[in-house]
Parts: structure tokens; sequence; C-alpha cells
């Protein structure tokens, strides 16, 4: 079994994704059921880290995204060794692409 990580702007991905779902469309319970189903998700990963595809974009990335979707959002995860990292989790209505360059750029100055 792969040791799950959450880089912190994962973590901050997940906060504001609850408060926007919570607040903002009043809606606590189906803030709820998406952590609930993220979670149960990430287990799966844990178990099998390569069952979701490769992310592909027409321009390179330093890392080999894998791409979790669920619901309106993706989760992309690096597999390192036995660990995987959460790197950011983006609505499907954003930006992919850049943000992922973003996690790139911040991954690699820490």
């Amino acid at each position: 079994m792969y040791k799950i990580h959450y880089l912190p702007l994962a973590l901050d991905d997940l906060k504001e994704i609850v408060r926007y779902i919570t607040y903002k469309l009043e809606a606590p319970q189906a803030a709820e059921r998406l952590i609930s189903k993220i979670e149960r998700e990430m287990k799966k990963i844990a178990d099998n880290p390569y069952r979701c595809h490769v992310f592909s974009s027409a321009e390179k990335l330093k890392h080999e995204y894998r791409v979790l979707h669920i619901d309106n959002y993706s989760l992309f995860y690096v597999v390192e060794q036995e660990k995987v990292e959460i790197y950011r989790v983006i609505h499907a209505r954003r930006d992919t692409l850049q943000i992922l360059k973003k996690a790139d750029k911040n991954r690699t100055n820490n």
C-alpha cells in the first residue's frame, strides 16, 4: 500500500472547495459527501496508484501527473516510489494546465 501525502496547495484547494460548497452554495451535506467520496477514492489509489490515466497536455510538465475525476473536480497526483503526492484538486472549468505549471514551479522551488 502506498502512502498518501497531500501537498499544501492541495489541502488549500480542498478547504476552498468545502467553504464554497458549504457557504456559497449553502449545501454542507454536499460538501461532506464530496470529501467522503474523495477519501474513498484515495484509499483505492493507495492500493493501486497506477489505476488512473496520465494527464496529457500540449506542453511538457516536470512531473507525470495522474488524474482522478470526482464529480466536477480533478485530483492530480504524482507517484514516487512508495508514495502518492496529491498536488492539486481543480474544478473542471478552471485552466488546469496553468494551475499545474504553477504547482510544478512551487514544488521545484521548495
